[in-house]
């Protein structure tokens, strides 16, 4: 293995002066072609090109040709993105990267590893979890069913199903208007002696009777109706009474005749349940 001979220097005594004596001067002649061919063997480069430097290889105690990484060969490293052009840094610049918290960089060999924070906890929210664009519009939130677009022009768009509230109540400050399509669930019920209209299922209910009942509203909002379809079934001569409830001229008589049909509609003014009958729809 070449070494570099600096420990090595033949002398001078038998060379400076023109009555030397070539004999003596041999031995230093020889150290001084043995150290040459030892520079020769590390320094063993040949066709070197613009900015090219000398860089050490320990595999083979070699200086070898190499880029000289503040040459114009490579002035400048650029990043890109999905998101833009490139951007170009220079040697001896810090490249950093923002935007936010626990994200790390790895350098192996000429890798960098850039690793960002874990999304799922952005992405998938619990029900007591809030949802915030803290500025800018909304320009699509997605889940596996469906989303929410915003067109720009302050319109939404809504693809999917259903919109459902962890609440009790959605607020609309302003008009709703259904252009075609509007409908309500209804819920079918059973006949019995005894019957609760649970206003939380549904604004719209039925009911083909085959006995005499009482019927009990439950879970009707202050501000909220609630629509009851009767039917008798084929004998008829069934009657119903309703709790809590208020009709135009006392208490209301259903229709007896068999198959017959009433409506009865049902509205919440925060102190009475006001109802309206409408009879033997045929």
């Amino acid at each position: 293995m070449a070494t570099w001979p600096s420990g090595t220097k033949a002398g001078t005594t038998h060379l400076d002066a023109g009555t030397d004596s070539p004999r003596l001067a041999r031995p230093d002649i020889k150290q001084n072609v043995d150290n040459v061919n030892a520079i020769i063997d590390m320094f063993n480069i040949d066709s070197p090109s613009a900015n090219q430097i000398l860089k050490y290889n320990s595999s083979n105690a070699r200086f070898e040709l190499g880029t000289d990484s503040t040459g114009t060969a490579a002035a400048a490293t650029t990043f890109v993105g999905d998101d833009s052009s490139g951007t170009a840094v220079n040697a001896g610049e810090t490249f950093k990267i923002a935007g936010g918290t626990n994200i790390t960089t790895a350098v192996s060999g000429d890798t960098v590893t850039i690793t960002g924070p874990t999304l799922t906890s952005f992405i998938t929210a619990s029900s007591s979890d809030t949802l915030t664009n803290k500025s800018g519009a909304v320009s699509m939130f997605t889940n596996d069913s469906g989303y929410i677009t915003n067109n720009g022009n302050g319109d939404l768009t809504i693809t999917g199903s259903t919109i459902a509230s962890s609440g009790d109540t959605i607020d609309i400050d302003d008009t709703l208007r259904f252009n075609k399509n509007y409908k309500e669930d209804i819920n079918a019920l059973t006949s019995s002696t005894g019957i609760t209209v649970d206003a939380s299922l549904a604004s719209v209910h039925t009911v083909t009777l085959a006995h005499s009942t009482t019927f009990t509203i439950s879970n009707l909002p202050t501000g909220g109706s609630v629509t009851l379809i009767i039917t008798q079934d084929g004998t008829g001569s069934n009657t119903g009474a309703f709790t809590s409830t208020k009709f135009a001229g006392g208490t209301p008589t259903l229709s007896t005749d068999a198959n017959a049909i009433d409506v009865v509609t049902i509205f919440n003014d925060g102190t009475n349940k006001i109802a309206t009958i409408a009879k033997a729809f045929a």
